[in-house]
């Protein structure tokens, strides 16, 4: 989120200190974003990996 252009009345630095680190809906919400990019991740390199996999098949 860019706040330069939408006119935001304080700094990013200072949204990111409002959130309470020991909230337990907080953590929730962050291991559950947590998980969703690192399958995210997976799934990308998996579908960078598969050609080649199936390129080294071909010539048998």
């Amino acid at each position: 989120m860019d706040c330069r252009n939408e006119g935001c009345s304080q700094p990013q630095d200072e949204d990111i200190m409002d959130i309470p680190l020991d909230d337990p809906a907080a953590n929730k919400a962050a291991a559950k974003i947590q998980a969703g990019f690192r399958g995210h991740m997976t799934r990308k390199k998996m579908k960078d990996d598969k050609p080649r996999e199936e390129k080294q098949r071909e010539p048998k």
